[in-house]
């Protein structure tokens, strides 16, 4: 280890060799990628800020989950704006979705992704269930918001308002749709939370596509019939990471 005076600051050179192979050396990498990230924010005023940064729209509801996580575990990060298809966003996502998350060297593209990284590299609140039964129930969730709920909810519902593109047709449909997927998730609200008795990763992902889902009429009269989605939809809204991350 090296340190030299630089820029009003210290640069820290670090050099670890002697790994029996490249596994070895990458497992190492991470860690000390770790350590070296929890010295910055203990001695650095921008912290993690200074090497995290996560490119996306605001008001994406992929962004905004993933904004969430990085709140919830106290993460210090600059917010890039950027549409999709941009060209930041095409250097690391082969088909050009956000958000994009930069930390030193590591680019990672996809949410769970994302936030799987964030949960490990990173001290803090968990985002995940400690018990594997429920971990797996929140990997379940997770994966059905992904495969059936997006497309619905916001690709052919939300947006039709949003873009004010208003394919009746388009969205009559998936109106139709709302409320028999909202009531799997009624179901899924039994317990406090999807996955247990805290808030974790799916609870992250479904809020803002509900966040959105109260602005429209249609969605708004399927709502009223979840109760239990929006008790546990209210508790999260009273969370600083939900009121940090307003689009």
């Amino acid at each position: 280890v090296t340190l030299a005076a630089r820029d009003g600051g210290t640069e820290v050179r670090m050099t670890h060799s002697g790994f029996p192979d490249e596994a070895m050396c990458d497992s190492h990498k991470e860690g000390w990628g770790s350590c070296l990230n929890r010295l910055a924010d203990l001695l650095d005023p921008a912290g993690t800020a200074a090497s995290v940064s996560l490119q996306g729209d605001p008001r994406s509801t992929y962004t905004r989950t993933a904004r969430i996580g990085l709140a919830e575990k106290g993460i210090k990060y600059q917010m890039q704006q950027c549409a999709p298809h941009t060209p930041e966003i095409d250097a690391v996502h082969p088909w050009g979705r956000i958000p994009v998350l930069c930390d030193g060297d590591v680019r990672l593209f996809e949410t769970s992704a994302i936030l799987r990284y964030v949960e490990e590299a990173f001290p803090g609140p968990t985002l995940l269930p400690q018990n594997i039964r429920d971990r797996a129930i929140a990997e379940q969730w997770v994966s059905a918001i992904n495969s059936y709920v997006y497309d619905v909810a916001i690709r052919r519902y939300v947006l039709q308002y949003v873009f004010k593109k208003e394919d009746r047709s388009v969205l009559e449909a998936a109106a139709k749709e709302l409320p028999a997927i909202l009531q799997h998730f009624e179901r899924g609200y039994a317990r406090p939370f999807l996955a247990g008795q805290n808030p974790t990763l799916p609870d992250y992902f479904l809020a803002p596509i509900v966040g959105y889902l109260e602005m429209f009429p249609e969605s708004q009269a399927a709502l009223a019939s979840s109760p239990q989605l929006m008790r546990a939809h209210a508790a999260l809204k009273e969370r600083p990471s939900w009121k940090e991350t307003q689009p």
